[in-house]
C-alpha cells in the first residue's frame, strides 16, 4: 500500500476513534437528548463523506452523503425508514436546524426508557434510541474502515492531526 494512503487511513482510524467513538460516545452517555440526535445525523452525513471521492467540504453533498452513508454503512431498518429521505428530513435536517424534533419521531437516551423498538414506527411515530443508534453508528464507522483498508473504498485525506 502507497505510504501516502497508509498515512490517510491512519488518520481516518484515528478521527473515527477519537471524534466518533470517543466525543460522541461522551455525548450517547450525557443527559442532553436533544443534542445526541443532533450529533448523530451530523454523524451519519461525515459517514457518508468518507464514502464519496469528493472534498470532505465539498457544497450541496449533505443529502447525497447522509443517504448514501444509511443504505452503504446501516442498512436494515434504517434503510427501510429512510424511503423518501425521511431520516434525513426528520433526523438530520430537523434536529441540526432547529434543535427540535418532528411530531413524528420519539426520541429516548437508552432502551431502558421505553418499552418501544429503536427504528420501529409506534403508531406511525418513529422510535429513535440514542444508545442503540451509536450502537449502530460504532458497526457502521467499523464497516467503513474495513471497506478503506480493503481497498474497496479509496482513503480521503482529512484534516485531522492524532499525534
Amino acid at each position: 500500500m502507497h505510504m501516502e494512503q497508509e498515512e490517510q487511513i491512519k488518520r481516518i482510524e484515528a478521527f473515527i476513534d477519537t471524534i466518533i467513538k470517543g466525543e460522541l460516545k461522551q455525548i450517547i452517555e450525557s443527559n442532553a437528548l436533544y443534542m445526541k440526535f443532533v450529533l448523530i445525523g451530523q454523524t451519519i452525513e461525515v459517514l457518508g463523506a468518507l464514502l464519496d471521492n469528493k472534498p470532505m467540504k465539498a457544497k450541496g453533498q449533505s443529502a447525497r452523503r447522509f443517504n448514501h452513508a444509511i443504505n452503504s454503512l446501516f442498512g436494515g431498518d434504517y434503510r427501510v425508514q429512510n424511503s423518501d429521505y425521511y431520516l434525513y428530513d426528520k433526523l438530520r435536517n430537523q434536529m441540526t436546524h432547529s434543535f427540535i424534533p418532528g411530531g413524528d419521531i420519539e426520541l429516548y437516551s437508552h432502551a431502558s426508557d421505553t418499552d418501544k423498538k429503536h427504528m420501529k414506527r409506534d403508531n406511525g411515530v418513529l422510535v429513535m434510541v440514542a444508545d442503540e443508534f451509536f450502537r449502530d453508528i460504532v458497526a457502521a464507522s467499523n464497516r467503513l474502515l474495513y471497506l478503506i483498508r480493503v481497498g474497496k473504498i479509496k482513503a480521503k485525506n482529512i484534516a485531522f492531526d492524532y499525534e
